[in-house]
């Protein structure tokens, strides 16, 4: 063989692996590219967020994240916030509006709401964390704490200002 030869080979190898080395750098600019591309694109960025959730919220709907738990939320309801995690073990819902007093019997049973527990109970205490977050207070006015008749998945506090039109509803449902 000759040294010429030698010399081709080794150049087409060079050339090659120029080539390869081309070629790879394209397809992870791509990706890469691509990448960011889908990540500026999702469509919960935060500012296509709803303006009702609170900071921390997972990407889940407040729609399918009532749906998924059993909640409802009432026509009328104002004042509405809420927090939602999702992940493989079930959904979080945490969900406070103010709706006029006289609809709240109405509400709860709806919910299925009827088990009274106590304030300091271990299933009401992540809805008074909540409820606390958003301006709840012991001292104003009557505040109500049930459950569900089934293995608390769903906790209420009920607040009844004295004399207020308006009651505030503080729910944490779990599924």
């Amino acid at each position: 063989m000759t040294s010429a030869g030698a010399a081709r080979r080794g150049a087409r190898r060079a050339l090659f692996l120029a080539g390869a080395f081309c070629a790879g750098m394209l397809i992870l600019g791509l990706l890469g590219y691509g990448v960011l591309r889908l990540f500026l694109w999702h469509p919960w960025s935060d500012d296509d967020r709803d303006s009702r959730a609170d900071p921390g919220s997972g990407d889940v709907s407040l729609s399918k994240s009532l749906r998924l738990t059993g909640l409802t939320l009432p026509p009328g309801a104002t004042n509405v916030r809420y927090y939602v995690k999702a992940n493989m073990r079930g959904t979080l819902v945490q969900l406070t509006y103010r709706v006029p007093c006289g609809r709240v019997p109405g509400v709860l049973a709806e919910a299925k709401l009827t088990t009274p527990v106590a304030m300091d109970a271990i299933g009401a205490q992540n809805v008074r964390h909540f409820a606390e977050r958003h301006g709840w207070r012991p001292d104003t006015g009557t505040t109500t704490a049930l459950t569900d008749t089934k293995t608390w998945p769903t906790t209420a506090l009920v607040n009844t200002p004295p004399g207020a039109v308006d009651c505030s509803l503080y729910l944490d449902a779990f599924n």
